[in-house]
C-alpha cells in the first residue's frame, strides 16, 4: 500500500512537471510573403522573448506565396490568423470568404508610389504618359496606385504598368528607363533603402494615413477560438513594448529567424543599417499608449473601403465595422509593461 500510494505521488508529480508544457495550445499564424522578413518583427519577437509561452500558446508560423492564399487558409480554419491586407479579403468576400481583421500591425497605407530622390517627377501630377512598375498586374498596390493617379486627374491604363517584380529587378527597370516610378509596399522599400537606393515618395492624398491590414481571423475562429486569439495578441502587445525598448535586441532577434537579412559590413554598421529597415514606417516605434495598439479607426478604414469599391474591388455595400473589430484590443492591452521592458533592457547580458 505504501508502495502504491509513493507510485501515486510520484506520478503526479512527474504530471504536475510536464503540465506548463502540455498546456501550451497549438497555435498556426499564417504570413501572407513566402519567406521571412522585418513585416513580421513583432511575432518573432513575440515567439523568442517567450511572450507566446507565457500566453499559453506554441506557435507556428507559416509561409505562403502571398496573402490571397494566406486569406483564404485563414479563412479556411487552416490557419488561426493571418497576417495580411484587407484588399485580397474583399476581393474573395464575393466568393464567401469571411471573417474580421482584428489588430491592426499598420499606422499607415503599406502602398505608396517611389521615384529616384534625383528625378524630375515631384506629385502624381507627373506621372501622366509615364511608366509605373508593380510587382505584378495582380497586386494591390497597382490599385492604390491607379486611385492615387485619379485624384491628379490622370485616367489610369493598365499599359501604364509594367510587371517588374521587386528588389535587383525592379531597380534594373527603373534604372533602364523601362519605368519611371515603382508602385511597390513598406517592406520592399526598405529592403531597397537598406541596399542604399534613395527614393522621393508619393502617397496617396485621402487615404496615405489608414491601415490597411493586420491579423485576419475566420469568424468561426472569432467564435470559437476567442480566447487564444486575445492571448495572442497580448504576446503582440507584449512584444511591441521590447521591441520599442531594445531595438537592437529585436534587430538579433531577427537576424536569429533570417539570418541571410543581416547586412555586410562591421557589426556596427550592420547594426545601423539593420535597425533603419526594421524601423522604416513601422507603426512599432510610435509613441502610441499600450491601449490604443492594434486599434483601427472605422472612419479612416471606412474611405479606404470607399478607394477600394471605386476601383472595382468589391460591389458589396460594406462597413467598415464588417471588416474590422476592435472588440479584442481592450483585453489584449492588460499588461504590465513593467517587467516587459526589464527583459528587454536585459537581453542577451
Amino acid at each position: 500500500m505504501f508502495r502504491l500510494v509513493g507510485m501515486l505521488a510520484g506520478l503526479s508529480l512527474m504530471a504536475a512537471a510536464l503540465s506548463p508544457a502540455q498546456a501550451q495550445e497549438s497555435f498556426v499564424v499564417q504570413g501572407g510573403s513566402p519567406v521571412p522578413n522585418p513585416a513580421y518583427l513583432n511575432t518573432y519577437v513575440a515567439q523568442k522573448a517567450g511572450f507566446f509561452a507565457e500566453e499559453g500558446l506554441e506557435v507556428e508560423i507559416r509561409y505562403t506565396q502571398g496573402a490571397a492564399l494566406a486569406t483564404q487558409l485563414a479563412a479556411s480554419n487552416s490557419a488561426d490568423i493571418a497576417d495580411v491586407t484587407f484588399e485580397p479579403y474583399l476581393l474573395g468576400y464575393s466568393k464567401g470568404l469571411r471573417g474580421k481583421f482584428i489588430y491592426s500591425r499598420y499606422d499607415q497605407l503599406i502602398y505608396w508610389l517611389a521615384v529616384p530622390v534625383d528625378s524630375d517627377i515631384k506629385s502624381a501630377g507627373d506621372l501622366a504618359g509615364k511608366k509605373i512598375g508593380v510587382a505584378s498586374m495582380a497586386s494591390s498596390s497597382m490599385t492604390v496606385a491607379k486611385s492615387l493617379l485619379r485624384s491628379a486627374g490622370i485616367d489610369p491604363t493598365n499599359d501604364m504598368f509594367l510587371p517588374v517584380g521587386t528588389g535587383d529587378q525592379a531597380m534594373a527597370a527603373l534604372a533602364g528607363g523601362q519605368v519611371q516610378a515603382l508602385s511597390l509596399w513598406d517592406a520592399v522599400y526598405g529592403s531597397l533603402e537598406r541596399a542604399g537606393h534613395k527614393f522621393r515618395y508619393i502617397y496617396h492624398p485621402e487615404v496615405g494615413d489608414v491601415s490597411n491590414g493586420g491579423f485576419f481571423a475566420s469568424d468561426q475562429e472569432l467564435s470559437e477560438k476567442a480566447d487564444a486569439l486575445q492571448r495572442f495578441l497580448r504576446a503582440q502587445v507584449k512584444a511591441r513594448i521590447f521591441i520599442k525598448e531594445n531595438p537592437e535586441a529585436a534587430l538579433q532577434i531577427y537576424w536569429e529567424v533570417n539570418p541571410a537579412a543581416k547586412p555586410q559590413g562591421t557589426q556596427e554598421q550592420a547594426v545601423a543599417t539593420g535597425l533603419a529597415e526594421i524601423a522604416f514606417k513601422s507603426a512599432l516605434f510610435n509613441d502610441d499608449p499600450v491601449e490604443k495598439f492594434g486599434q483601427y479607426d472605422l472612419s479612416k478604414v471606412q474611405s479606404y473601403m470607399d478607394v477600394l469599391k471605386a476601383e472595382g474591388v468589391f460591389t458589396e455595400d460594406l462597413k467598415s465595422s464588417d471588416l474590422v473589430t476592435n472588440d479584442l484590443i481592450a483585453a489584449a492591452s492588460r499588461v504590465d509593461p513593467v517587467p516587459i521592458r526589464e527583459k528587454a533592457r536585459n537581453w542577451g547580458k
